[in-house]
């Protein structure tokens, strides 16, 4: 073998060890903070059960039936109309830990199995989502592939969290109940009933047949992703079923939000801001920034504001 020769394939071991490395250090990662979540759920599911057991028994009695009955001061009589949940804010805080993680791990999955389809059914898909990718300097082809998939999933994230601050998941939706603890109870109900949805159920009846603004949900998320890639045929089975996934993930956590009162707000970062890493985690965390202060290339993932602390969003730098 000629040096030259030796010297690329040298180049090429250290990019592939690199690769690797930096994809421990993301696994390692997130399994640390699943073993968390478990727990946390664990202590949900739990405490979930004995609530919906008394909720059985207390419904009636503990929800106004007319708005008529709510004060017009906003407090009730007792004192007590802030504490009719189910569960505790304790474990609603910890549920809510959950469904972020599940959705981001979710979306991820379904941008994998997304390029999968991309490259192996037309050329002109991926020609598309090659546009797409254009402005950041990558494309399907490039040797970050991490990268690559960062920037798809904020591309997608972008489509499914769209309008999430309004109570209705919808721009200018106005809520369906005016009564502010009816319609928290409402949506925590729906959340219960939705959570353990699986896909053979949607495959036999459908999504609207368990909730009406669950499918419209998931129509207009489909709709929006397609327009965005471009994409000219029916999806696979299997790029459904993680669509369904994460769609289900996104709107149990836009359910949960709006249990709280206030509901919880969703943390998003524009491009080109400076980076602070009480609000922003990086996406490349073993990355160096040892050439001046890092801005904000593209936010990947969104956070949360959760009471008095903050979930952080997942972002990738630019470095300068």
């Amino acid at each position: 073998m000629s040096i030259e020769t030796l010297r690329k394939q040298l180049t090429e071991a250290n990019e592939q060890r690199d690769a690797a490395l930096m994809e421990v250090s993301e696994m390692r990662s997130s399994l640390g903070e699943l073993k968390q979540k478990m727990d946390y759920l664990e202590t949900y599911c739990e405490e979930l059960k004995r609530a919906l057991r008394q909720a059985t028994h207390t419904k009636n009695s503990q929800i106004p039936e007319k708005l008529g009955n709510f004060p017009k001061s906003g407090k009730s009589n007792d004192g007590n109309a802030e504490n009719l949940m189910p569960v505790s804010e304790e474990v609603m805080v910890e549920g809510f830990l959950q469904i972020v993680s599940e959705a981001r791990l979710s979306v991820k999955q379904f941008c994998k199995i997304l390029v999968a389809q991309i490259e192996v059914t037309d050329n002109t898909l991926v020609d598309n989502l090659n546009m797409l990718l254009e402005p950041f300097k990558l494309s399907l082809s490039s040797k970050h592939s991490k990268e690559v998939l960062y920037h798809l999933e904020a591309i997608i994230n972008q489509s499914l969290y769209q309008d999430f601050e309004n109570c209705m998941f919808q721009k200018n939706g106005s809520p369906k109940i005016l009564d502010p603890h009816q319609a928290r109870q409402a949506q925590f109900s729906s959340f219960v009933a939705l959570r353990n949805l699986s896909w053979n159920e949607v495959l036999r009846k459908g999504t609207k047949y368990y909730c009406e603004e669950f499918s419209k949900f998931c129509d207009q998320k489909m709709s929006c992703i397609i327009t965005t890639l471009n994409w000219t045929r029916p999806w696979p089975e299997q790029v459904l079923q993680e669509f369904f996934v994460a769609t289900k993930c996104i709107w149990l956590l836009h359910l949960l939000a709006f249990s709280f009162n206030p509901p919880l707000g969703i943390l998003r970062v524009e491009e080109n801001r400076s980076f602070d890493p009480h609000y922003m985690d990086d996406m490349f965390m073993d990355r160096q920034r040892s050439l001046g202060p890092s801005r904000v290339k593209i936010m990947v993932v969104p956070g949360f504001y959760v009471q008095d602390r903050v979930l952080r969003c997942k972002i990738s730098l630019r470095l300068q």
